[in-house]
């Protein structure tokens, strides 16, 4: 059912609450984010200028794989990063928006507008380049219909940045594990050193040891 030129209605106000809210942990996790992003930056850093001597315990396999998944760590962390980044101001923006319209200015603001909803919202994404602004434009109609389309929106997004985030920490527990399991348990003198060739007795040597 489009909520389209009706008032917003109690269930509305509710869902907004139980969202925002759960959603604010997503600040708490892109800051913990940036931490472990750079933990993981200096191990592989470490890895990568110690590279002869790490190559002394663990496999070259073992090394290859392990910055793989170092490389795919930091990646999801930088993607769980961007999302909260976004997830963040975007509940500010909201919050903002809906304090303003909640004032004596705002209501004032909002009876005096001459242009409809629609065009309104044609108007606001045209400054915008494509493809920002077909999705300025779908964003504001969206909201036009469903009072709560933005907060579905950013409900999606805390998502991404939380399964982002998941893989950030398992890829780089991974990867910790892979370089483990890849120690050689041979010494690295021994696997440096030749060994000797074999040797063969003479059948003289062997009489005269049975002798």
């Amino acid at each position: 059912m489009s909520d389209e030129g009706t008032v917003i209605r109690p269930e509305h106000i509710f869902k907004k609450f139980i969202w925002r809210n759960s959603m604010e942990v997503g600040d708490s996790m892109e800051k913990f984010t940036t931490w472990t992003i750079g933990g993981v930056a200096a191990i592989v850093g470490l890895i990568i200028s110690n590279l002869d001597s790490v190559a002394k315990i663990v496999s070259p396999e073992g090394v290859k794989a392990a910055i793989l998944l170092f490389t795919g760590s930091l990646i999801s962390g930088a993607m769980s990063k961007q999302f909260g980044m976004a997830v963040a101001s975007g509940v500010s923006t909201l919050r903002k928006t809906e304090e303003l319209l909640n004032t004596q200015a705002g209501q004032q603001l909002m009876d005096n507008m001459t242009t409809s909803p629609r065009d309104l919202v044609k108007e606001m994404s045209e400054p915008w380049l494509w493809p920002l602004s077909t999705a300025m434009r779908r964003s504001g109609i969206a909201g036009l219909t469903d009072y709560v389309s933005a907060d579905k929106r950013l409900v999606k997004l805390f998502c991404m940045q939380l399964y982002f985030n998941v893989a950030h920490g398992l890829l780089a527990v991974v990867a910790l594990i892979t370089m483990g399991l890849s120690i050689s348990n041979t010494t690295p003198d021994a696997r440096e050193s030749p060994q000797p060739l074999p040797t063969t007795s003479s059948p003289n040597q062997s009489i005269r040891w049975l002798s």
